[in-house]
């Protein structure tokens, strides 16, 4: 027998989306785990089973989208197989992150255990959204670590009765969004938003394909530390330090006085649901306010209000802001952010722990990017940030991205109070000056700044030919339309120039 709820507003989103993708794998979260030690695969089985019947969300299915349905019981999904090497089970892993969910049926969450050797073991975790977003499976890990040490020695769990379940903050969410106070929000995001360009443009329109890829860079310790001393001295938080920092190298990039990012909220305000799994999260907008060239502390001042205004306007649906806005349709690029940013401090990050055994976490390239870049900052134990980088293939080529860790690096290596948040410019070289000069004739204007964009300015696909063209007779290099699209500025051509060793 399973009982019927109404979903939250968010479930609604995201169902609607599985309606319009059914692979789901842009909505689902896939960690793999490698296992060293005596893993005991019935007290990891017991284990799934105690947060399955903790957790109603583990438990339910969404019938047609229009309702989510939980069972009064369940257990938990776990298959496992033999394999031979390491290739293999990385082969498994990735089958596993592609495989879809069955909204209708379940389960909604799947462990793989693979057995590479006695003592090696590959644990693959696959979680839909709806049932479960970032911070539940903090919450999951961390109970995971304290049920399976119990079945392995028989002991009680000790884990306290939830006061609610998720269904339950989802009919609370809704009594509090009365239409009078969906108005205020909404009126006051209409206000915040006006005159912002909508769209970054961090590279050219194209078709977006959804295909996910990682990469990531370690900031070394002394960058970490200056970092924490800069938010201690200007007494912000390091979040604070980090969004600044984020939006200043995306205004480098996209020419953008005003950068917009998304911001994942927990929406976790309430005790009773801190350690309740579901999809609480929801999208809000930071802006970043670059205009009239500040210095890097009254930026800081800047995002620490913006994120203090966000958050108290935090409880308007994400889907509602865009419908809101009406942003115009474009199926090239997300509506009202395309950039995520996230922090997570030490001990934050969901990290598994297994009793008697060492839990490692191998690189495991996503089939699918949720957004199409979202910058996220760890926290290492050993003081040190990574910074990762997820982002859409279709959309950006590895060496942008390279490019963006780096200046994000430089960026937080060189920030002090004073520090000014606009880019030196040098004069422009031969190269550049030929260049702009190519830019100018085929755009018919009289100059080109080596940061102009060329479509911005006015160009179109044809006009690119004549560029590549021009580029190729008069410099006596050739670079391809897709690399001209991607770099479509007099500044970022002459850097792939130098890079290709073009004769100057």
């Amino acid at each position: 027998m399973t009982t019927a709820f109404p979903m939250s507003f968010a479930q609604q989103r995201l169902c609607f989306l599985h309606r319009m993708d059914p692979t789901g794998a842009a909505h689902a979260t896939v960690r793999c785990h490698r296992v060293t030690g005596p893993l005991d695969p019935q007290a990891l089985r017991e284990a799934l089973d105690v947060l399955v019947a903790r957790h109603e969300p583990l438990r339910t299915v969404f019938p047609l989208g229009t309702q989510q349905q939980v069972s009064p019981e369940g257990h938990g999904h776990i298959h496992f197989l033999e394999v031979a090497t390491e290739a293999e089970a990385l082969r498994h892993a990735h089958e596993e992150a592609a495989r879809p969910f069955e909204l209708e049926h379940g389960p909604l969450l799947r462990l793989t255990v693979m057995r590479l050797e006695p003592r090696t073991h590959v644990l693959v975790f696959a979680v839909h959204l709806l049932v479960a977003d970032g911070a539940s499976l903090q919450v999951f890990t961390e109970e995971l670590a304290i049920a399976y040490r119990a079945a392995l020695l028989g002991e009680p769990t000790g884990l306290p009765e939830l006061p609610v379940q998720y269904v339950d903050w989802a009919a609370w969410q809704r009594e509090q969004l009365t239409a009078e106070r969906r108005e205020s929000l909404s009126h006051w995001w209409r206000e915040q938003l006006s005159g912002v360009p909508l769209f970054l443009d961090l590279v050219s329109p194209r078709p977006v394909l959804g295909r996910g890829q990682r990469m990531h860079r370690v900031l070394p310790a002394a960058v970490a530390h200056g970092v924490r001393a800069l938010a201690s001295t200007e007494r912000q938080t390091v979040f604070t330090v980090l969004a600044a920092a984020c939006g200043l190298v995306l205004r480098h990039r996209a020419g953008r006085e005003q950068v917009l990012l998304g911001l994942a909220v927990a929406n976790r305000d309430l005790p009773e649901v801190e350690r309740v799994l579901g999809f609480f999260v929801n999208t809000v907008v930071l802006q970043v306010d670059l205009r009239g060239d500040p210095d890097f502390r009254e930026l800081l001042t800047r995002v620490a209000a913006a994120t203090v205004a966000a958050y108290a306007h935090k409880d308007l649906p994400f889907e509602q802001l865009v419908a809101d806005l009406a942003p115009p349709r474009d199926p090239t690029r997300s509506p009202v952010v395309q950039v995520n940013f996230a922090y997570h401090p030490a001990g934050t990050a969901g990290a598994l722990s297994l009793h008697g055994c060492e839990v490692t976490e191998p690189l495991l390239d996503l089939p699918s990017a949720k957004f199409e870049l979202t910058l996220r900052v760890e926290e290492r134990s050993d003081g040190a940030y990574t910074v990762w980088a997820e982002f859409d293939e279709s959309l950006f080529e590895p060496a942008f991205i390279e490019g963006l860790l780096a200046a994000y690096e430089e960026i937080l290596r060189t920030a002090t109070p004073h520090a000014r948040t606009s880019l030196p410019r040098s004069p422009m070289g031969a190269r550049e000056q030929h260049l702009s000069r190519i830019f100018a004739d085929v755009l018919k204007v009289a100059s080109v700044a080596p940061d102009d964009d060329f479509f911005q300015r006015g160009g179109h696909s044809l006009q690119l030919v004549e560029v590549a063209v021009r580029i190729r007779s008069e410099m006596g290099q050739d670079l391809s339309l897709r690399e001209l699209y991607q770099h479509p500025t007099v500044a970022g051509v002459a850097a792939r120039l130098d890079r290709t060793g073009a004769p100057r």
